[in-house]
This record gives C-alpha cells, structure tokens and sequence, in this order.
C-alpha cells in the first residue's frame, strides 16, 4: 500500500487499462482520441491555453520549463522553501540564469510580499519560478497572490510547479495570471509514472520564439506545431494516454470542487488521527494530499522501515540531516478512510513497541 507522494495506488479498472494492445499513433482516430484528452487536461489547468504532453518524469516539465523561456544571463527569482524549489535552482543554473533566490524557512510558506519587494528592486526580472506544493515539506504556496503581484510586470513570466499539487489544489492558471503549470501523471492524476505537461500561455509562448539555445525533446514550438493537429511530435506513451483518457474522463465526471471536498476531506481524517498519536504538522500552511511530520521522540527511519518490512506499506522517508527526524505521508490515489485506518492501526502498534 502505497502512502507516499507518487507513485499512487491505482484503481484497477485503470491498471487493466494498460495492458491493451498499442496502436498506431499518426491516425486519425487516434488523433481524435488526443483531442480529448487534450480538451480535458485544459479542465484540470482551469486554463484555454495549449497544455503539451511530453513522455518524460514531471522533472522533464520543469527541465522544458526553464529551457523553453529563459536565456542565459536572464534574470530569475526563484522561491527556494525545500528540495523542488532547490531543483528549480538547479535547472536555471543549467540554463545559464543570473538567479536572485527567495529562500524560504523549511515548512515555512513565502510572504507574498517578498515577490512584491524583490520585484521593484529588479523590474527586469524575465521570470518567477514557484512550487505549487513544496512536496519535501508539504508546504502550500499563495500562487493567486502572487500572481496577482506579477500582472505588474508584463515581461516577466510566473512559472509554477504543480507536479504534487494539480487537481488536488484549487489552481486557476488564467485567472491567478501563471503563464507555465507543469504536472506529472504519478501523483493527483494517479496513473503510472512516465507522463508529464506544461500548460503555456500566449506570452510564454512570444519569449519562447526568442530563446538562442532550444531543446530538441522538448522544444514547446515544434510541440506546439503538433498540438494543433492533436498529436505529438515524438512517440507518445500509448499504454499510459490509454489511462490518462480514463481518468481525465472520470475527474470531468467528478467535477474538480467535488474531486477536491473529497480529497481534503481524506486528508482531514488523516491529519485528525495523526493528531490523536501525538504527531505535529511541519508545514505552517499544509497542502492537500501531503501530509509531513516531526517524528518528534521516535526514529523516522525506524517508522519508515517498520511499517515497509512488517506491514508492507510505505510512506515517505526525508534524507540528510532530516532523515531520523521527520517522514510524510501521501493520500493520492485510490485511497480510502478503511486504508488510513489500517495505516493509523500500525504506526500505533509500531510507536507502542518503540
């Protein structure tokens, strides 16, 4: 049983889904079939822009992220709060940024005002690069206020990770002003791993035409030629599209404000009897869906492997000098208030013993 930030327990009509024979992929049916999806992921975005699909770890979004509308000596902020806002640090370096990073406390969430601050004292900033969810910290990010802040600023793109947080999150990329979303097919939209996209508006779309060094894989301008005829440009996962249409269908079905009550309402039984065992809460203004702790006189570790080699069931460790201290859980997926139950009976058994 799988407690942690993605991979995701999958439903078995959508596990069954991905052992259908393949097809071929440049026919009209099948580019019937990708407008869909198309169509739907623009739903799950709340946005009309072009949403790309590229075959690759939600990694390869943040990668086609940054080399898509940043040049070298461009001018970024940058929001570092744990291990995904310290990967867009990472990428922009690779990408030859002149970076002004806006550290953040770990489990703290950014001051809004900060972007405000940092914004008039470099109006020529190109981009802001946010993580919806800091995933190491479960620490929420106010992406509507600044994005608010950003409308100001007409040349600088908002750039945000949504990878943990997309559909699980209320995220209105047109309305809150983000330019590129990306998101990964192994956590909300709980299919398997290998699938990741990048919603991008029209002014993202003008910076990238005046990017000196493009990507090949993932240049957005030929992937744009080809969404327009609702294909890819490259091979596209076809096990994976399969269950992507499924599940995209069934979140339309759902409805998004009701796919999200029920969600924060699983999240809220988990917290609530994490409380009961003693356990406190990292982050000052929780995400949905990821859930991290202090394991406050218990060895995190010994949680974490207690519960894999007993019990088989993970959740997900910290590293470095977090590595005893704290672990998080992940209720994506296919998740139930019978499986918190069962989690809960066992790291009570477990923390009795210790």
């Amino acid at each position: 049983m799988l407690f942690i930030v993605g991979p995701t327990e999958i439903e078995k009509d959508i596990l069954d889904i991905g052992a259908l024979p393949q097809v071929y992929m440049r026919t009209p049916s099948f580019s019937d079939r990708l407008h869909k999806i198309y169509e739907n992921l623009q739903y799950i975005f709340q946005t009309t822009n072009p949403v790309l699909m590229f075959a690759a770890s939600g990694t390869g979004s943040l990668n086609a992220a940054c080399h898509n509308f940043v040049n070298r000596n461009d001018k970024v902020i940058i929001i570092n709060g744990g291990s995904f806002g310290h990967r867009w640090i990472e990428l922009n370096k690779n990408a030859g940024a002149n970076i002004i990073e806006a550290k953040v406390e770990f489990g703290k969430s950014i001051d809004p005002n900060t972007i405000s601050f940092l914004m008039k004292e470099n109006p020529d900033t190109a981009a802001v690069f946010a993580t919806l969810d800091e995933t190491s910290s479960g620490a929420l990010t106010d992406v509507k206020s600044i994005g608010k802040i950003l409308k100001q600023y007409p040349n600088t793109l908002f750039i945000v990770d949504c990878v943990s947080s997309l559909i699980v999150e209320p995220f209105y990329m047109d309305e809150w002003g983000v330019d590129v979303a990306t998101t990964a097919s192994q956590k909300a939209l709980a299919i398997p791993p290998g699938l990741c996209f990048m919603a991008v508006s029209e002014k993202a779309i003008q910076k990238s035409k005046n990017i000196l060094t493009r990507p090949y894989y993932f240049d957005v301008l030929e992937h744009l030629k080809d969404y327009v005829r609702d294909q890819t440009p490259f091979t596209p996962a076809i096990s994976l599209i399969y269950q992507l249409e499924r599940r995209l269908e069934k979140i339309k079905h759902e409805g998004l404000e009701n796919f999200q009550k029920r969600y924060f309402d699983l999240t809220n039984y988990l917290r609530n009897k994490m409380d009961e065992l003693g356990f406190i809460m990292i982050p000052e203004h929780p995400s949905n869906c990821v859930s991290a702790y202090w394991s406050g006189k218990y060895n995190a570790q010994t949680i974490v492997k207690e519960l894999q080699t007993r019990y088989n069931i993970e959740i997900a460790p910290s590293g470095g000098d977090l590595a005893t201290k704290m672990f998080r859980i992940g209720n994506f997926g296919n998740i139930t208030k019978s499986d918190i139950d069962d989690l809960i009976s066992k790291i009570k058994i477990i923390i009795s013993e210790l």
